[in-house]
């Protein structure tokens, strides 16, 4: 067994008769210290995520508060200071006195002159009617809010989002008029409310209305009356004038092509493949 060398356990001694000195208020005001310096962090490092949900005032208050208990503790513990507020609460008498009116005082001023928002960021999320994974529109159209007289507008991003940096903070909780500008889709509501710093839009395609125009000839290029055209696939059918034309409209989400048929006793049923939209589709029919 080894023997512990007498200076060394009196140092030992006195070391711990050194720690069972400190104070309680030194801890407290130590353990404060650190969590006001992990919250103060934690607010810088996530500020943008904490701003996307709305938690960056709450976030600042934490920090407040804990601010407060370590001042108090340096105040009235390391510098002995004295403070006693006396007043008249719910009927009766209350008072306060040492770090109790130091902290309140803190978090009081702090509260009072903490800057107030005049703005907050929102991220528009575009999708499909198949959900959120349904992602329509990458890097192609945009967002537009109505803001009272003014119109605000943003692109839509990679992965379906259009971001307003900065919506006045009046509009928080309102609804306001959305919609989306683009060739092929269109929002399926009007209006949204801006509870929250991001929200859901759901697009559809738009319903376009195509034209398909022409003209029937016979073999010597006269107009022949009187010819069935259709559309099978749309159920559509007309018959041409005197002059030998025809015409349709057909609602439709984008330009393709289409059968189309002519046939009039007599003469050869004919098809062609055009695509809508087209305004002179000519068809030459040979009598049989």
């Amino acid at each position: 067994m080894t023997n512990m060398p007498a200076g060394s356990a009196q140092e030992n001694r006195r070391y711990a008769r050194l720690w069972k000195r400190v104070p309680v208020y030194a801890w407290i005001l130590f353990t404060a210290f650190l969590c006001t310096m992990a919250v103060f962090i934690l607010m810088i490092v996530c500020a943008d995520r904490l701003s996307r949900f709305g938690l960056l005032q709450q976030t600042y208050y934490l920090v407040l508060v804990l601010m407060g208990l370590t001042a108090a503790g340096f105040l009235f513990g390391v510098l002995q200071s004295t403070a006693t507020w006396t007043g008249n609460i719910f009927g009766g008498k209350l008072r306060l006195s040492g770090s109790v009116v130091g902290a309140a005082l803190v978090v009081y001023g702090g509260y009072c002159f903490i800057p107030k928002a005049t703005s907050f960021p929102l991220t528009v999320y575009v999708h499909g009617e198949g959900g959120t994974q349904d992602i329509v529109l990458r890097s192609t159209g945009r967002v537009f809010l109505k803001l009272g007289p003014e119109i605000s507008s943003e692109l839509i991003g990679e992965y379906g989002q259009a971001v307003f940096p900065r919506i006045p903070a009046d509009y928080r909780g309102q609804q306001v008029p959305v919609g989306i500008e683009s060739d092929d889709y269109e929002a399926t509501i009007s209006t949204v409310t801006l509870e929250s710093n991001s929200i859901d839009l759901t697009v559809k395609k738009k319903v376009k209305h195509f034209k398909l125009l022409g003209i029937v000839l016979d073999e010597q290029g006269n107009p022949l009356p009187d010819v069935h055209v259709m559309l099978p696939q749309y159920r559509l059918e007309d018959t041409t004038k005197s002059d030998g034309s025809y015409k349709f409209q057909v609602s439709e989400d984008r330009e393709q092509l289409v059968d189309l048929v002519a046939e009039k006793q007599g003469y050869q049923t004919k098809r062609m493949s055009p695509t809508l939209g087209d305004p002179g589709v000519i068809f030459f029919l040979q009598k049989r």
